[in-house]
């Protein structure tokens, strides 16, 4: 008991370390949790065992990986972006597998883990990739539609390896007649499993949802994943898939997002769990033994990788900067190949002469891939269509703010950019407004806003809208890396002139300043500001005791 609250506790302060050190640097949690379980494991300082308790967290945390993944997918969002999923994401994931799997069998490995290793280098994260898109703004650009399209289907995909997986693990001399009979009675247990559970779990929610009761909600929700993936288990499949089919069901009625906030505390303990489990059996030795096969398959995972999703934008139809841009946000590894590979070292599918190098490369990938996909528009180098577009922009803002000085440059025409620009047309102040995002500006100039299509974090596209004439700047993005290189800009002309911050959260309010912003304004502090107001005229405050409380309030939060 001492010996394992003891382990907790150092696996606790361990992943708390690495998890803290590797988001302040804006890197995957999971690279923290595979160090740790790597620096802890038996090949490091072997101070956790990998027991039967841990291997059992680990997989309770892959069931409810499957039921977040079902969650977010849903037939009529996969309907609607069709081509892409369908279309794009099964002819990357088929090339991927093809040819990697082809060079690995004409190298002397079995059919079995060509196959499978050629699954885990089709899949890219989800989790990475998505969350570095949106921060940078990119999910609603076409690269990003692309990526997000071939990143569901990859998901959809884990589905038939995680099968072959646990076949090939209970039997490895299966035919490929016996395999294919397999899934396919899978695929009909799945699709009677979804038909038969969509009405139980819908009615159970019904009667969860008349109690009012959130811990009664959460047990259910935990009963559902669980119960499903041990019934699918019962008939013989693995129980991740089951919870995948709960997920599904789920996700496609009004209690996804509610189920969603609950459970994702429990998937994120429990999925950092499995990636140290993944990390204890990373052996470094294999480094020295093998460290030409630890580059190779970085080359797979990077460059190969790449040129093939590539290939598949421009097939699909995709322009040649959107399916290079697709190819860079792509070119890593992801949780599901890391996934695939430890189950199938683990089966002894994979030998560990083969599974090793490969698991530490596609490691390293994944620490790479948010520096990389921060990047992805440097592909557009490649046919200097970037470089022509920057030019064509810059040209048309000169001719536009030619003749202003003392005017007022907008960065981003969003909804609060939008406000801005209509209360600097109704005070007849000369500006101008750069956005970058294609719906966003759309919209701008559907209302007569004097508003361009480019990049402000762009020097030349700055320079080019009189930033050295400017008034004012003023910032309504939320992406702080385009901020504070905006700030710069700003901060490097003399005299400079004054700049106005819109943020989503009052979190980045003292960094921003530290770059001589004239004034930050969070979102969230505005809008609670005016509630407050409003609420205190409401409990019987005058309009000037209701000001000077509000205003003392705010001046606090701007010191602080």
């Amino acid at each position: 008991m001492h010996d394992l609250l003891a382990q907790t506790l150092i696996l606790l302060a361990a992943s708390g370390l690495a998890v803290g050190f590797f988001s302040a640097f804006r890197m995957p949690a999971a690279t923290g949790y595979l160090l740790v379980g790597v620096a802890l494991g038996p090949h490091g300082l072997d101070l956790i065992g990998s027991g039967q308790d841990t291997q059992f967290l680990a997989e309770l945390g892959l069931i409810f990986l499957m039921f977040m993944v079902g969650l977010e997918f849903s037939i009529p969002t996969v309907l609607r972006a069709r081509w892409d999923v369908l279309g794009a994401g099964s002819l990357q994931v088929g090339l991927t597998m093809a040819l990697v799997a082809s060079a690995l069998f004409l190298t002397g490995v079995a059919v079995q883990p060509a196959i499978l290793m050629a699954g885990a280098i089709a899949m890219s994260s989800t989790a990475i990739a998505l969350k570095q898109l949106a921060e940078q703004g990119e999910i609603t650009s076409r690269h990003g539609r692309l990526a997000l399209g071939i990143l569901l289907f990859q998901d959809l995909a884990t589905l038939p390896l995680l099968i072959l997986v646990d076949a090939w693990s209970q039997d490895g001399t299966l035919a490929p007649m016996e395999i294919l009979k397999q899934i396919a009675v899978a695929t009909a247990a799945l699709l009677a499993a979804a038909v038969i559970a969509r009405p139980l779990i819908r009615l159970g929610f019904s009667w969860v949802l008349k109690s009012r009761s959130a811990d009664l909600f959460l047990l259910w929700v935990l009963m559902t994943a669980l119960g499903t993936a041990y019934v699918v288990h019962l008939a013989g499949l693995a129980p991740p898939i089951g919870a995948f089919v709960a997920g599904m069901v789920i996700g496609e009625s009004e209690f996804r997002h509610r189920v969603e906030e609950d459970i994702r505390p429990f998937r994120d303990v429990l999925v950092g769990l499995f990636f140290i489990t993944v990390g204890m059996g990373i052996d470094l030795s294999a480094i020295t033994s093998f460290p030409g096969s630890i580059v190779l398959w970085v080359l797979v995972f990077v460059p190969l990788k790449a040129l093939l999703t590539f290939v598949t934008g421009l097939v699909v139809g995709a322009h040649r900067e959107a399916s290079a841009r697709t190819a860079v946000i792509l070119a890593h590894g992801g949780e599901f190949g890391l996934l695939l590979l430890a189950l199938a070292l683990q089966s002894g599918i994979v030998s560990p002469e083969q599974g090793q190098p490969m698991l530490i490369a596609l490691a390293l990938t994944m620490g790479l891939a948010p520096l990389v996909i921060q990047r992805n528009h440097w592909a557009e180098w490649l046919f200097g269509r970037r470089e022509r577009r920057i030019a064509a922009t810059e040209a048309s803002i000169r001719a536009q703010s030619g003749d202003f000085h003392d005017h007022v440059i907008l960065c981003g025409c969003g909804r609060v950019g939008r406000l801005v620009a209509t209360v600097l047309e109704s005070a007849e102040i000369p500006y101008i407004a750069i956005e970058t995002d294609l719906s966003r500006f759309r919209t701008a100039r559907r209302q007569s806003h004097e508003v361009v299509f480019g990049d402000a974090r762009h020097h030349r596209i700055l320079e080019a809208a009189g930033l050295e004439r400017a008034l004012l700047v003023v910032i309504t993005f939320d992406h702080r890396n385009t901020v504070e290189s905006i700030l710069h800009r700003i901060k490097a002309l003399e005299p400079a002139p004054a700049s106005l911050v819109s943020t989503a959260d009052d979190l980045d309010m003292g960094h921003f300043a530290l770059l001589d912003a004239t004034a930050v304004f969070p979102e969230n502090l505005a809008a609670g500001l005016e509630l407050a107001d409003r609420a205190l005229l409401l409990c019987g405050k005058t309009q000037n005791d209701a000001a000077r409380i509000v205003n003392t309030v705010r001046a606090e939060v701007a010191q602080g």
